[in-house]
């Protein structure tokens, strides 16, 4: 029996385009609002979070390409 995947994933019917056409849609304004949006839906599931402390203590380490990428950007501000 072949594998019949969900309409959202086909794409057959969907392509990349298609799905990324509302946020190539969008103005500057417009995607910092919808980042906002969701950081501050990120934030209302985290005060629900019985470890919310830890996980706000935790930090992973930024990749070293960031780094200095920080670092090059900062020289030629």
């Amino acid at each position: 029996m072949p594998i019949v995947l969900p309409p959202s994933l086909d794409k057959r019917i969907h392509t990349l385009r298609e799905e990324t056409e509302f946020a190539r849609s969008l103005t500057p304004q417009q995607r910092l609002e919808v980042v906002a949006k969701v950081c501050a839906s990120a934030i209302r599931i985290l005060e629900m979070h019985p470890k919310r402390d830890k996980v706000l203590a935790t930090r992973a380490p930024l990749p070293e390409s960031t780094r200095l990428a920080l670092k090059r950007l900062r020289r030629g501000a």
